[in-house]
């Protein structure tokens, strides 16, 4: 089964009890559909990037939660039209996930995109430790 990650939006009117019961009754419907879910994240009360009408009323601010998930693809459908259709849901979307993120700087050196100069890094690494020894001129002339 391939794994998906689903991005609710839920109504910031609603308190901690009514907020988990949403959340229990999303996750009730994900399981029932045959999906299996891995992990969830809450992101907590965040201001809307725009104002969003949900249901007949405008919203300008939302709890966000992430939830990752595994489940057939013809489910998928099914859960979006569950989710469309509560009430408490501001926006819900579901995006199929292909690999993990691995940030760049944890593979190896964090270049950047940058081609490493190593005349200019020598240099600098020079004047670094001519600076600490405090020699003379002719002692640098000499390393040069």
């Amino acid at each position: 089964m391939p794994s998906y990650e689903m991005s609710l939006i839920i109504k910031a009117a609603l308190k901690r009890p009514e907020l988990s019961h949403v959340i229990r009754r999303t996750c009730d419907s994900l399981i029932g559909k045959g999906g299996i879910i891995r992990s969830m994240e809450n992101l907590g009360l965040r201001p809307l990037p725009y104002k969003m009408a949900c249901h007949g009323k405008k919203q300008t601010e939302g709890n966000y939660i992430l939830i990752n998930f595994d489940s057939s693809p013809e489910s998928i459908t099914n859960i979006q039209d569950d989710l469309k259709r509560d009430v408490d849901i501001i926006r819900p979307s579901i995006l199929r996930r292909d690999e993990d993120f691995v940030r760049p700087c944890l593979k190896g050196p964090c270049l950047f995109n940058e081609l490493p100069n190593p005349d200019h890094e020598r240099r600098v690494w020079k004047r670094r430790v001519l600076k600490k020894v405090h020699m003379t001129r002719k002692d640098k002339e000499r390393l040069l």
